[in-house]
C-alpha cells in the first residue's frame, strides 16, 4: 500500500551512501529513462521480462537477445549506425541512455522488484597499461619488469553500447564548430530569435562566450548603464561560477553590458522583480536579484538559454526551413573564433592572443585555446569583418585589465 512504499523509500533513501543527487542529475536520469520507457510501450514489452539467474559475460545464447533491454540495446546500437541524420544519436547519447537503464536494472533488482539482472555485473580489477618502457622508472615509480600500473577496481557489465560503433564524425574537428555567416543568418532570422528574452540568451553566448548554466546565474548587482558618463572608463564584468565551481570576474563588452541592463528596465522584468523580493527580500545575499527570472520570480533553470536552439529548430521544422545544424555551445566557439580572428589580423603575437583567450573563455588548457586560434587562421577576412566593432569593443577591456593586473603585480 502506499503507506509501506512511503515507509520502504524513506528506509531505502536514509540507507543509501555518499551525497544527494542534484536536481540537474535527477532530470538527465528521468530523460533516458523516459526514451526507455517510450520504447517499451511502442514494443509493447516490460522491463519484468527478464530470465532467472544471472547472465555469465560470456554468454551469447539466443534468448538473450529477446529479452526487453537487449532488444532496447539493439535499437540505440542501430540508431548510432544509421546513415539517416533524422535518426542517428551520438555514441555518447547512446552510451548514457543504457547506462541509465542498466542503473534502473539495479535499483529495481536492489529493492525486490525483480528476481536478477538481465546483464552481467562485475566487480574487477581493469589494468592499466604504463606509458614508461620497459627497465625505464619515474622518479614516482619503482622499477619493475611489469608493465603494469595495477589498475582500477570497477563494476564492469556487458551491457554498453560498443566503442566500435563509434560514427565518423561529420566534420574533421567536431568538438569546434563555429557559426558560418549563413547560418548565424539562418539562427538570427527567425521568430524565435526576434523574441526579447531568447535574443538575449543568444547574444549572451554569441558576444560573450557564456554557456547556458553562466547565463542563467548572471545577477543584477553586476549590471550597469555604460552609456552614462560615471561609467565611461568602468570595465564591464560579470561574477559568475565558470565550469569546474570555479568562480571568475568575466569581462564582457560594452555593447552587452548594456543589453543586459536594458533587460532590468522591462516591464516584464520589473513585474518578476517584485515577486522575487516580495518572497527573499530586497538585497538578500543569499537569494541575489537574478536577471533571468521565471514567471514565479525565481532564477531560470541553467538549462533554459541551452534550450533556445531546440525552440528555433521546432520552429523551422513547422515551417518547413533548413533545420539548423549548430548547437547553442557552438555559439561560444564562434565568439572565440571572432576574437582568435580579429587579434590576428591586428597582428597581435599567439603568446598575447593565447593569453586574451584563456582570459575570455577561463580555459585552463592551451590545448583547448589552440583549436580557435588554429581554426581562426583558416577563415577569410570578409567572413568575419561585421563583427568587428564589439570584437574590438570587448579586446579593448580585456587588454586593459590585463595590463592593470600587470602593474599590479610589480607594484607589489
Amino acid at each position: 500500500n502506499q503507506i509501506d512504499n512511503e515507509a520502504f523509500s524513506d528506509a531505502y533513501h536514509a540507507s543509501q551512501p555518499g551525497k544527494p543527487l542534484d536536481v540537474k542529475s535527477v532530470r538527465s536520469i528521468a530523460k533516458h529513462l523516459k526514451a526507455f520507457l517510450d520504447w517499451l510501450d511502442k514494443d509493447d514489452a516490460s522491463y519484468f521480462e527478464v530470465i532467472a539467474a544471472p547472465l555469465s559475460k560470456q554468454s551469447v545464447d539466443d534468448d538473450i537477445s529477446r529479452l526487453p533491454v537487449w532488444r532496447y540495446h539493439k535499437h540505440l546500437c542501430e540508431r548510432v549506425e544509421t546513415k539517416d541524420k533524422s535518426k542517428r544519436i551520438s555514441f555518447n547519447s547512446a552510451q548514457e541512455r543504457i547506462r541509465a537503464v542498466k542503473a534502473f536494472y539495479i535499483w529495481s533488482h536492489k529493492r525486490g522488484a525483480i528476481d536478477s539482472l538481465p546483464f552481467s555485473l562485475e566487480y574487477k580489477q581493469v589494468r592499466i597499461k604504463s606509458k614508461a618502457k620497459s627497465g625505464v622508472s619515474s622518479l614516482f615509480q619503482l622499477p619493475t619488469s611489469n608493465n603494469r600500473s595495477g589498475g582500477l577496481w570497477k563494476w564492469v557489465s556487458n551491457l554498453s553500447i560498443p566503442n566500435t560503433l563509434k560514427q565518423k564524425e561529420d566534420s574533421p574537428d567536431k568538438g569546434l564548430q563555429p557559426y558560418s555567416p549563413k547560418e548565424l543568418k539562418q539562427l538570427l532570422e527567425t521568430n524565435t530569435a526576434q523574441k526579447e528574452t531568447y535574443k538575449l540568451y543568444l547574444q549572451c553566448a554569441l558576444l560573450g562566450g557564456l554557456r547556458s548554466f553562466e547565463i542563467s546565474a548572471i545577477d543584477q548587482k553586476d549590471l550597469f548603464n555604460p552609456d552614462e558618463k560615471e561609467n565611461e572608463k568602468r570595465i564591464p564584468k560579470l561574477n559568475i561560477v565558470r565550469k569546474g565551481h570555479k568562480p571568475v570576474r568575466l569581462t564582457i563588452a560594452r555593447v552587452l553590458m548594456k543589453l543586459l541592463y536594458n533587460h532590468t528596465l522591462t516591464i516584464q522584468n520589473m513585474k518578476r522583480r517584485t515577486k522575487h523580493e516580495t518572497n527573499h527580500g530586497m538585497d538578500n545575499s543569499e537569494h541575489p536579484l537574478p536577471l533571468f527570472m521565471n514567471s514565479s520570480g525565481s532564477r531560470i533553470s541553467e538549462d533554459t538559454p541551452g534550450n533556445t536552439i531546440s525552440i528555433v529548430r521546432k520552429e523551422q521544422r513547422k515551417q518547413g526551413l533548413e533545420i539548423l545544424l549548430r548547437t547553442f555551445h557552438d555559439l561560444r566557439a564562434t565568439f572565440a573564433t571572432y576574437v582568435a580572428k580579429y587579434l590576428i589580423d591586428k597582428g597581435e603575437s599567439e603568446s598575447s592572443i593565447r593569453q586574451t583567450l584563456m582570459t575570455l573563455m577561463s580555459h585552463e588548457s592551451f590545448k583547448t585555446t589552440k583549436r580557435y586560434i588554429d581554426f581562426a587562421k583558416s577563415v577569410s577576412v570578409d567572413a568575419y569583418g561585421a563583427m568587428s566593432e564589439w570584437v574590438k569593443d570587448i579586446y579593448g577591456d580585456v587588454n586593459e585589465l590585463l595590463m592593470r593586473e600587470a602593474e599590479d603585480a610589480t607594484a607589489s
